[in-house]
C-alpha cells in the first residue's frame, strides 16, 4: 500500500470495502476524530482535511491533553503523531488500550498512528501495539481519508 501501512483491522476489510460518507445520515452525527500532534501546522492541516471530509475534529497538542479529552467525551477515531515530547504516540496508544477506551457506540476506539518515518515498523509490530492503521505524514490526503474510513467501517461491523 503506497503511503500507508495498514494493520490487522484495516486489512481485514479487504480491498472491496467502499468507504462510507463521514457525514453519515441526517439522523446520526458525523464521526468524531481526536487529532493529536505537537506541531500546530500539522494539526491544523490534518484538521482542515478531516473537517472538509465531514468529520467532527477535536485537535489537541499532546498525549496528556488527548487523555483528558477522552475522559470528557467519546470519539470514534484517535489519530496521533508517533513522535511527540512528553508522551509519544506509542505511550498514548498503550494508555488508551489499557483503559479500554470505547468509541461513541461502545466499541474499542479506532487508533491511527502517523509519523514522518514508519519504515522501521512491521505490520506485526503495529498489530501487537493494537494500532488499527498507520500512515506517513507525507501520505496522499486521499490515503489518509481512506484509512480513517476503513477503520470506521470496521468499527461499525456488528
Amino acid at each position: 500500500m503506497a503511503g500507508a501501512v495498514a494493520s490487522r483491522r484495516a486489512n481485514s476489510l479487504g480491498g472491496g470495502v467502499a468507504p462510507r460518507s463521514a457525514a453519515r445520515t441526517a439522523s446520526r452525527r458525523p464521526a468524531r476524530v481526536l487529532l493529536v500532534d505537537d506541531l500546530a501546522y500539522v494539526r491544523d492541516a490534518l484538521a482542515e482535511l478531516l473537517r472538509g471530509a465531514g468529520y467532527e475534529v477535536v485537535p489537541v497538542p499532546s498525549g496528556p491533553a488527548a487523555l483528558s479529552e477522552l475522559e470528557r467525551q467519546g470519539v470514534d477515531v484517535l489519530l496521533t503523531d508517533l513522535y511527540m515530547p512528553e508522551m509519544t504516540g506509542w505511550d498514548l496508544v498503550r494508555a488508551v488500550r489499557s483503559r479500554n477506551v470505547t468509541n461513541t457506540r461502545g466499541l474499542p476506539v479506532c487508533v491511527g498512528l502517523y509519523s514522518a518515518v514508519l519504515s522501521g515498523f512491521s505490520r506485526d509490530q503495529l498489530a501487537r501495539a493494537q494500532v488499527d492503521f498507520a500512515l506517513t505524514k507525507l501520505s496522499d490526503p486521499e490515503a489518509i481519508l481512506e484509512a480513517v474510513e476503513r477503520a470506521l467501517a470496521w468499527s461499525e461491523i456488528d
